[in-house]
């Protein structure tokens, strides 16, 4: 073997590892820059799902045949916050590292990602900081703000931390719960809740009832700032 031979035959050291992603944001727009950023940038990196629904990524997570190696998270979204998902997913496992991401400034969110079980938190529309951000968390890194001084630890860390404590309420509601509480908390009174739903009002009424009852609270404005994150209940 010749030593143009030796070096075709040798491995290509600058190789990564594939990195599976699964992107989660209520702004399909988003998703698709989000997407295109990873597609583009990372040649190692393939996005096996995206999905606009915090429960729809919460079940691919916890699934072993659909959970991804990093999980990209909007923090700001109408049906649950990025932070309740980020519990919800770190409560249950350490296989998936959590990327938040925000169009808000750092400061907003950054401490509530960490609590949350979150690697690190980066603006939703700078690339760099993205795919760097990424490649980190894959290695079993974590991703400082830089610009607070929230601190971020690893998945294992921070499953250590939350394992055994309860999952957030948002997620003991049923879908039809939860679409209840989503029109509610844009300002719908029952009459448009159970139009929109295509239910008779009292059945709106009814899961409404059930939806205040399993967020833990009295009323309808305490469980909409609950739903919302306006009040904060995630322990």
């Amino acid at each position: 073997m010749n030593a143009d031979d030796r070096a075709s035959a040798a491995p290509a050291h600058d190789t990564r590892p594939i990195v599976t992603i699964g992107l989660l944001d209520n702004d399909p727009f988003a998703l698709a820059f989000l997407e295109r950023t990873i597609t583009e940038l990372m040649g190692e990196a393939r996005v096996i799902w995206k999905t606009t629904s915090g429960r729809d990524a919460l079940a691919r997570c916890l699934s072993p045949d659909t959970a991804p190696n990093v999980l990209l998270t909007d923090m700001s979204m109408d049906e649950l916050s990025g932070p309740a998902v980020c519990r919800a997913i770190r409560v249950k496992t350490a296989r998936v590292a959590i990327l938040a991401v925000t169009s808000f400034s750092l400061a907003v969110y950054a401490s509530k990602a960490a609590d949350a079980g979150a690697q690190g938190i980066v603006p939703k529309a700078v690339e760099t900081p993205i795919v760097e951000a990424i490649r980190t968390l894959a290695a079993g890194g974590t991703w400082p703000s830089g610009a607070t001084d929230a601190t971020f630890e690893t998945a294992a860390a921070a499953h250590a931390r939350l394992a055994g404590s309860r999952m957030p309420r948002r997620f003991l509601l049923s879908d039809r719960e939860a679409e209840a509480m989503n029109l509610c908390s844009r300002g719908l009174d029952t009459v448009r809740i159970a139009a929109d739903m295509q239910v008779g009002v009292s059945t709106a009424k009814t899961y409404l009832t059930r939806a205040i009852h399993k967020l833990g609270v009295s009323t309808r404005g305490q469980a909409v700032a609950l739903w919302t994150g306006s009040m904060e209940d995630e322990r």
